[in-house]
This record gives structure tokens, sequence and C-alpha cells, in this order.
């Protein structure tokens, strides 16, 4: 699904983000990206939903070469590659549904398919009932919720997660790892970049480590954050 060849990234002030990467992540896979920051987390997301596009070597998304891809076609890569951020981006003056429906509104959807895509997405994340509310009535673990439903409300078959429990207390960390890894059950390929040990350690998952731009380290099963 996702397949990084000899990948580099240098930035225009001569800054090296990401060195001679190899990195495959199978349909329906998941693998947590992990490193101090400035290892090329960030970056090496980018790079999947054509956000950055590489100056050496070849990112494959669902079978095309992102680099290659007209721009009038970027938006049709998008639509197959949710994405979830640390921050989470609602809009203040809309409701859970109104901001959960806005990412089709963004592909041009009908009113007919919002009535039937939003209620679909939000049972998934468990907020269903939260459907009216606005984002300063939430607490944080379910704004980060309405973040994924949003995201995943085009039922795109990737989905990539910035450091989501970057600003959640452990427990309301776990709940959301723990909604990521029953998404990826169905279906959705993953990759998660996190500085969060605890959840890493916890799930047993594969461990993709970066350092200085390179991958140091790729543990496929039960690894740990940053085990040797």
């Amino acid at each position: 699904m996702i397949d990084l060849q000899s990948v580099g990234v240098r930035y225009p002030d001569g800054t090296e983000a990401l060195r001679d990467i190899d990195l495959h992540i199978e349909r329906d896979g998941f693998a947590f990206i992990t490193g101090p920051s400035g290892a090329g987390k960030s970056t090496l997301l980018g790079l999947v939903y054509r956000n950055i596009v590489p100056t050496a070597g070849k990112v494959v998304v669902d079978g095309q070469d992102v680099a290659k891809l007209h721009p009038g076609r970027v938006p049709f890569l998008r639509r197959k590659v949710g994405v979830v951020f640390q921050e989470f981006q609602l809009l203040p003056r809309k409701t859970v549904w109104e901001n959960v429906g806005f990412a089709l509104d963004v592909v041009g959807a009908g009113r007919r398919e919002k009535y039937h895509k939003v209620p679909i997405s939000l049972e998934l994340v468990g907020l269903a009932e939260k459907a009216d509310a606005f984002p300063h009535q939430l607490s944080a673990g379910q704004r980060q919720r309405v973040s994924i439903a949003r995201a995943l409300v085009n039922g795109p078959p990737i989905l990539l997660a910035d450091e989501p429990t970057g600003n959640l207390d452990p427990d309301t960390s776990w709940e959301i790892v723990q909604l990521l890894l029953n998404i990826n059950q169905q279906n959705t390929t993953m990759i998660v970049a996190t500085h969060d040990r605890e959840v890493v350690d916890r799930t047993n998952c594969r461990v993709v480590q970066l350092l200085q731009g390179y991958v140091v380290r790729d543990a496929k099963e039960g690894g740990k954050y940053d085990a040797p």
C-alpha cells in the first residue's frame, strides 16, 4: 500500500530531513514511527499525502508514484489518505456533525451522502450522542475523536496520525490508540508518528525508529519504543 524506495528529503536551506529511506507498509498494516523531535517523522507522513515531494527516491501510494502526479490529481490521492494531527484543528463555530461533514463538503459531496456518512463516522468513534455539541463543550479526548471521524468520513484506505496523543493524558491516550487499532482492524492501513513511549510499548505493534533522518530500527512485531 505504501512503499518508500531510497527516499531522501532535502529542504531549501540544506537540511536533510530524511536520508535513504526504504520502507514498505503492507495493505491493512499498522506501524508506529518513533524518534526524537527533528528525526523526520512528520516529513515521512507528509510524503505519503504529497504535502512534501521527495528530492531523491520514489514514494508509491496505492500503486501511484506520488511525485509524478499531475497537480490536478493530487486531491484524488488525498481522498485515499485521512490525516489526524496533534492539534485537533476543529472549526470552533461548527458542531461536531458539521465539523465531520465539512470534509465531505470539501470534496463536493451531496446532502444525501453527508447524511449517510457522517452518522456512520461518528458512531465509529463513539460520539453519535455528541453530534450537536460544539468543540468547546468536549473534552480533549472527544475532540481528538471528532478529528479522527472527520479523517475517516470519506472512507480512506489509509489513515495517518501525527502525534495523535500529544495533548492527552495517559488514560485518554490509550483510549485513542485502542480506537486507532480497532480502525486498523477494519481494513485501514495506518501509520502513527508518536513520542508516546507508553502506548507504543503496550501495543506490541510494528515500530519504525528514525534518527537524524535515517531508519535505524524496524521491529516488525512486538516492537518497543527504543529497544536495541
